[in-house]
């Protein structure tokens, strides 16, 4: 009987040993101050909604809150959620994050949304891309050109288009014809055939769709130097400079520089300081986990803080200059970013 009531009791305990060691939580009980359940914007069915997914499994796991993936319609939608309270957390593009930091744009009938940053996605591409022989080694050659200068739905994209043309000097109207894609398939398909003389499309590298164009026609993607980038900047001020190491493509040997921007993962300002730092800590303390929820969570790194245009929440501060990538240059433009608006966080 004895040895019976033994075993059970190490039958029993095995289960809670095993949850103990498997994942301890940041404190031996959830505070009382923090939210039991977050909610996090994302569009359904997007690269995305999957980190989102990937980060409330998280949350749950070593904070003990719930965190749920919520559809929104973009991140104009995901901005104005978190500037009513409906949502917590959300991911957003940096021409909605701009604006919406400072209620401006489309944000002019709300104000500023209260939007701190805690997480920098990783960083996109804006590429121009062409074949050898297709005339276009600069934005200027675009005249009389046809091709894809966007994908359908992309506000980001348009924007950039309209910045690079006019830092290079060319009017729309001077471009003989630009579409729009839905997929990436369907301007490789169009190239190959030599059915358009360019594409615009934004994205890391390397990658599948351009090196299946690349390894079977001289792809190129056209160089953007500082001068020009500069004039980018003038009218996009979340954009910044990002090269391509040569030797990625067979057919691109040398470095070329691009305009690029990143989507950010932003919260609420009036989040917990400590819950914010925790979720910060917790993606990178277990970052080989949080790879696994998209192949692009990689290209995450929290060298990012250095380039974000709005301000970051202190939680997440804390976290980052406790491992040494916040310093006084970061402290100087976060105090410019409150300043802008007129709040002291």
């Amino acid at each position: 009987m004895k040895k019976l009531l033994t075993r059970t009791m190490i039958t029993t305990l095995i289960p809670f040993l095993v949850l103990l060691l498997a994942g301890p939580l940041y404190s031996a009980e959830r505070p009382k101050h923090w939210p039991k359940a977050v909610s996090i914007g994302s569009g359904t069915g997007t690269t995305y909604y999957a980190i989102a997914g990937g980060m409330g499994k998280m949350m749950e796991k070593y904070l003990d809150v719930a965190g749920i993936p919520t559809k929104t319609s973009g991140g104009e939608e995901t901005a104005r959620l978190i500037h009513s309270g409906d949502l917590d957390m959300g991911f957003i593009t940096p021409d909605v994050g701009y604006d919406a930091y400072r209620g401006a744009g489309n944000f002019k009938d709300i104000g500023p949304a209260p939007i701190r940053v805690f997480l920098q996605d990783f960083p996109l591409h804006y590429n121009l891309v062409t074949l050898e022989g297709s005339g276009i080694n600069s934005w200027a050659d675009l005249r009389g050109k046809s091709g894809y200068y966007r994908s359908r739905g992309s506000s980001v994209m348009e924007l950039l288009w309209n910045a690079s043309l006019s830092a290079y000097g060319v009017k729309r109207g001077d471009v003989k014809n630009a579409m729009r894609f839905d997929r990436a398939s369907e301007w490789i398909d169009a190239m190959k055939t030599g059915k358009i003389d360019f594409t615009l499309d934004c994205g890391f590298h390397p990658a599948g769709k351009w090196m299946e164009l690349a390894n079977t026609h001289p792809m190129k993607i056209i160089h953007v130097d500082d001068a020009h980038l500069k004039k980018i900047q003038g009218q996009l001020p979340w954009v910044f400079p990002l090269t391509i190491r040569g030797g990625i493509y067979k057919t691109m040997p040398d470095p070329v520089q691009t305009a690029a921007f990143a989507v950010v993962v932003d919260c609420r300002r009036g989040l917990p300081a400590d819950f914010v730092y925790a979720v910060t800590k917790m993606i990178w303390t277990h970052f080989d986990e949080f790879k696994t929820y998209h192949p692009v969570c990689k290209f995450f790194s929290p060298e990012a803080v250095k380039r974000t245009n709005f301000a970051f929440h202190k939680g997440a501060v804390e976290y980052y200059k406790e491992i040494g990538v916040w310093g006084p240059q970061e402290d100087k433009r976060q105090q410019g970013l409150l300043n802008e608006i007129g709040v002291a966080d």
